[in-house]
């Protein structure tokens, strides 16, 4: 179970939450607009959260997990940088392809798959060069 944790991309959660949206309710952007809570500011505009925005902040917070993550030199970071890559490669085909996932908030989660997929293997990469002490060094 742990492995399987380490394993899988963080960014699966909020795609799984986007896909149960989209089973689960007639149409994507009208669900996705609905308004789950208001909060009053100071000013006389409320701040009104959506569920597509709930769902991006949720994305975010895994996009940041899967950074943390890339930063490690182990073996497991490979299965996982495979496994955003064939998630980046869902994403991709399930926007041009499917009515229900071309919306604002599937392309911003699908580019933060993209960022995931490009910014994983060049952390990893940064990681190691600081581990094996490859690279320029001062001379005195």
């Amino acid at each position: 179970m742990r492995k399987a944790i380490i394993y899988a991309p963080s960014l699966f959660l909020p795609l799984m939450l986007y896909l149960g949206v989209i089973i689960f309710s007639g149409g994507a952007d009208e669900r996705l607009t609905k308004v789950m809570f208001r909060i009053p500011m100071i000013m006389s505009t409320p701040w009104v959260l959506t569920l597509g925005d709930f769902v991006l902040f949720i994305g975010l917070i895994c996009l940041f997990v899967e950074i943390i993550k890339s930063a490690s030199t182990r073996s497991d970071a490979i299965v996982n940088h495979a496994l955003s890559m064939l998630l980046l490669v869902f994403c991709v085909v399930a926007f041009l392809l499917f009515p229900g996932f071309s919306t604002s908030v599937f392309f911003l989660l699908l580019i933060m798959c993209l960022l995931d997929v490009l910014a994983g293997p060049i952390i990893s990469i940064v990681a190691a060069r600081r581990d094996f002490g490859v690279g320029e060094r001062l001379i005195s």
